[in-house]
């Protein structure tokens, strides 16, 4: 997932401007693993659905380093709930109904070419039918519940299942900075972290068979709160750790990146090295946490950091541009042709983003975020 504008350090103390672009470029990816087609050439592109674990683990490392000395009390706790809550529900709503509304649109504009004899373009698999949306799918996706492993399958739009797990992380983080601190903290981190990777790997390979149906550590609807839970408080633990330990930002860098691309190449012939990757991840969060290094200077880029500022709406609204896109690019032959699709495609996804971040995520966050704020001031009042 899913992504966060909250300072990743305490109030006072500045930003990660690398975060932003590093969102930015996970969603990039994510998108582009999902167009699939001829644009899958590319072993990153491939493995895009990896980038997943990088919205995890920058989330860990920003929640953490700007929440875990702010939760004391019950009325923290709704705060922080509040924010959380109005960051991610707006635009995972807005997606989702927007999904179910463009999917029927096009069986609506299939069914009215065939009846003007226009049917012969479409295949078989174009012809699916309308989508009504059960009763448990719509509780569940308004609960945020819809990908804590209670369907079989992914529902509506099929990323959003990240959005629901990483809100529950968000609760389980809180419950732990409630009952816990100092050094017993850290270490429920590590036992949550550990046990996380250590389910999502057993159900990558023991439930959906990896080694022999591929895609590693793609585990979403039924596992997948473990998937995030694992790489979100790993991504606490890096925020800890980057406290204690200097760092050689260049050098680290280069070794992430490396080993990043390392396994991109190998993935297909070594299924098992993709388990590393959340590691790999925590590394490259580690190396640009200073905001230092020559990757930290390309993802600090203007365009990078306008990329950033759109991810979460490049991450909720690609999937909507493909119900329109996907057969159109499925019939596209050619190296240049199908280039020419997917710049089209990143084009259009880039300009509905900057729409539905200015429009629907961030006045409606302001808007939870002053509720957030008002009870909290309400509640010093009171105590005054």
């Amino acid at each position: 997932m899913h992504q966060n504008t909250v300072s990743p350090l305490p109030s006072g103390s500045g930003t990660i401007a690398s975060f932003e672009g590093g969102r930015g470029l996970a969603a990039l990816f994510v998108a582009l693993f999902h167009f699939g087609h001829d644009a899958n050439a590319l072993s990153v592109v491939r493995n895009g659905y990896l980038f997943v674990d990088l919205f995890f683990v920058i989330s860990g490392f920003v929640i953490c380093s700007a929440y875990s000395t702010r939760l004391e009390t019950a009325g923290d706790l709704r705060s922080f709930l509040i924010r959380r809550f109005g960051r991610l529900f707006p635009l995972l709503v807005f997606s989702t109904a927007l999904y179910v509304l463009a999917k029927n649109l096009l069986v609506w504009a299939k069914q009215a070419a065939i009846t003007r004899g226009l049917g012969g373009q479409f295949e078989r698999s174009d012809f699916a039918g309308y989508l009504f949306p059960g009763l448990g799918e719509v509780v569940s996706t308004l609960t945020l519940t819809h990908g804590m492993g209670i369907f079989d399958r992914l529902i509506l739009n099929p990323v959003s299942w990240s959005i629901s797990t990483e809100f529950y992380a968000y609760v389980l983080f809180a419950a732990v900075c409630l009952a816990f601190s100092g050094a017993a903290r850290l270490a429920v981190y590590v036992v949550l972290s550990a046990s996380g990777l250590a389910a999502t790997i057993w159900a990558s390979l023991h439930v959906h068979d990896c080694l022999q149906a591929g895609k590693c550590f793609d585990i979403t609807y039924d596992f997948g709160f473990a998937r995030c839970v694992g790489s979100f408080f790993l991504g606490a633990l890096t925020y800890h750790f980057s406290r204690l330990v200097r760092l050689n930002a260049n050098e680290l860098q280069a070794v992430g990146l490396t080993g990043l691309v390392a396994l991109f190449f190998v993935a297909e012939a070594w299924p098992m090295l993709v388990f590393a990757s959340p590691l790999l991840f925590a590394l490259l969060v580690f190396s640009v946490s200073q905001d230092t290094g020559f990757a930290a200077s390309m993802l600090k880029s203007k365009p990078f950091q306008v990329l950033g500022q759109r991810s979460y709406s490049v991450y909720m609204m690609h999937p909507i541009l493909m119900i329109f896109v996907e057969p159109f690019a499925r019939r596209t032959q050619g190296t240049v042709l199908i280039a020419v699709v997917v710049v089209a495609y990143l084009a259009i996804l880039l300009l509905v983003s900057g729409w539905t971040y200015k429009f629907i995520e961030d006045p409606l966050r302001k808007w939870f975020n002053r509720i957030a704020g008002d009870r909290r001031q309400s509640r010093v009042a009171m105590q005054s």
